[in-house]
């Protein structure tokens, strides 16, 4: 009567044992080789599924190999775990600064229900801007004409609304408002346009306020200006 407690114990523990190898041999067959925790936890959260497996084989293919309970997570949401893979592996091959994400990142917009490679390929997308308008400056008006190229995160792809209109209106007003930078204004030769020229673009336009303005990553941008005596 002693033993049958812990006979009762061990048939459960080897029941157990034998159902976590299970689970590591269906694995296995996909080419993945789970530690034995890992699929006590691949167990836990719900056992083998054929599109996590196959999609944890492509992770090893990555530079950082996204664990298999993750990609289970995932997939319990309501993800596509093999999309989120294939998404992260093209994503490491580009050196597109706007697609510089994570894996938990990828996770989110693929969950929004926005098709990842739809959104991949509007933050790859270079968008451009041109204006033009006047300035005053120590008793001169400049004309100037502004061109830039960018692009959107995808981030802000996926969750943002975007219009290319209030752009364009913040940076006319910054152009427009330079005496709000009298102090590096007064260090300038009046006339001199090859300084103004630096100024906005080193300073007022510079890339960290594209980017804390307006959720947008700066390519490259110039200014053409030109002056005459004012009436």
């Amino acid at each position: 009567m002693l033993f049958t407690p812990l006979l009762l114990l061990i048939s459960v523990l080897l029941f157990f044992i034998g159902i976590v190898y299970r689970e590591k041999f269906r694995f296995r067959r996909y080419g993945v080789d789970l530690q034995f925790q890992q699929a006590v936890n691949v167990f836990i959260r719900g056992g083998f599924r054929q599109d996590i497996a196959e999609a944890a084989k492509l992770s090893e293919k990555l530079r950082q190999p996204v664990p298999v309970e993750k990609l289970q997570i995932h997939a319990a949401s309501g993800g596509n775990p093999m999309q989120v893979v294939q998404a992260m592996k093209y994503l490491e091959q580009t050196e597109i600064e706007s697609l510089k994400v994570g894996f938990r990142h990828i996770c989110l917009i693929d969950l929004s229900g926005k098709p990842l490679t739809q959104v991949i390929e509007e933050a790859e997308q270079i968008l451009g801007l041109k204006l033009s308008g006047e300035f005053e400056f120590s008793g001169m008006e400049y004309h100037y004409l502004y061109q830039a190229s960018y692009r959107r995160p995808l981030m802000s792809v996926a969750f943002d609304s975007f219009s290319g209109e209030p752009v364009r209106k913040e940076i006319k007003r910054k152009i427009t408002d330079l005496s709000r930078y009298h102090k590096e204004l007064l260090r300038m030769k009046a006339g001199d346009e090859a300084q103004l020229r630096k100024l906005i673009l080193d300073n007022v336009l510079r890339k960290a306020f594209w980017e804390q303005n307006f959720k947008l990553i700066l390519l490259e941008h110039d200014i053409v200006i030109s002056r005459s005596p004012m009436d």
